[in-house]
C-alpha cells in the first residue's frame, strides 16, 4: 500500500470522526433544549404565554361554576355571623372570619372542586377572595402570595330578593342585612334598586 493511499484513508477517518463528533454534540444540544420544563417562573415570552393560559383556565373555571348559579350560591353561603358556612380554617391575616381548607372548599362549591383538581393536585397554591366596593372576604387562604402570583377574577351580581344558601336560613339578603347578619354588605341600603351588591370573585395563584 502506498503512502498516498494511507494518508488518504487516514484523512477520511479523521473526517468521519469529526462528523460523528459534531453529530453527538448536536444531538446533545437538541436533547437539552427539549428537556427544558416551562413553568410560570420561566422568563421570556414562554413565561407570559404560560401566565395567560393559567389565568384563562382559572377564569374559565369561574365562568363554568357560575353557569348553574353555583358561584353565586357560594357568595351567599352565609353563616349568620358575618362569615361563611362550614369553614374549617383560621382567618386570613387582618380578618376575623374563618376560611375554608382546599378540601372543604372543594366539597362546598363547584369552583373549589375545579381548583383542587387542576391546581392543588399539581402543586399550585391559591387564595380565593371576595371583593366589593366596601369589603373584602377571604374564602380560601394558603399563605401570602409572592409578587409573581397570578390573578384571575369574575364578577357576580347579587340581588336583594336572593336567599341565603346555608341550610336552615331562608332569609333574603336584604332581610339578613336588616338583621345585621350579612357576610357581604348591602351596597346602598334603602336604595330602590334590586341590586344588593356586586362581588368580584378573585383567585390568586402561585
Amino acid at each position: 500500500m502506498s503512502d498516498s493511499t494511507t494518508t488518504t484513508e487516514r484523512g477520511q477517518a479523521y473526517t468521519l470522526e469529526g462528523f460523528i463528533g459534531a453529530m453527538v454534540v448536536l444531538l446533545a444540544v437538541l436533547f437539552a433544549l427539549q428537556s427544558v420544563v416551562i413553568t410560570p417562573t420561566t422568563g421570556g415570552l414562554a413565561d407570559r404565554t404560560v401566565q395567560e393560559q393559567v389565568q384563562q383556565e382559572a377564569r374559565d373555571m369561574m365562568v363554568v361554576s357560575n353557569q348553574d348559579g353555583n358561584l353565586s350560591n357560594t357568595t351567599r353561603y352565609w353563616n349568620g355571623s358575618g362569615g361563611f358556612n362550614n369553614t374549617d380554617q383560621p382567618p386570613a391575616p387582618d380578618e376575623s372570619n374563618r376560611t375554608y381548607s382546599v378540601d372543604r372548599f372543594a366539597n362546598e362549591s363547584a369552583l373549589g372542586h375545579l381548583l383542587k383538581d387542576r391546581f392543588s393536585e399539581t402543586g399550585w397554591s391559591y387564595n380565593v377572595e371576595l371583593h366589593t366596593n366596601s369589603s373584602n372576604q377571604t374564602l380560601v387562604y394558603q399563605g401570602n402570595p409572592p409578587a409573581s402570583a397570578l390573578t384571575a377574577s369574575y364578577t357576580v351580581t347579587l340581588y336583594n330578593d336572593q336567599n341565603i344558601t346555608a341550610d336552615g336560613d331562608d332569609r333574603t339578603l336584604e332581610e339578613a342585612a336588616a338583621d345585621g347578619d350579612e357576610s357581604i354588605p348591602q351596597w346602598n341600603p334603602g336604595d330602590e334598586t334590586a341590586i344588593y351588591n356586586v362581588v368580584e370573585v378573585r383567585v390568586i395563584l402561585w
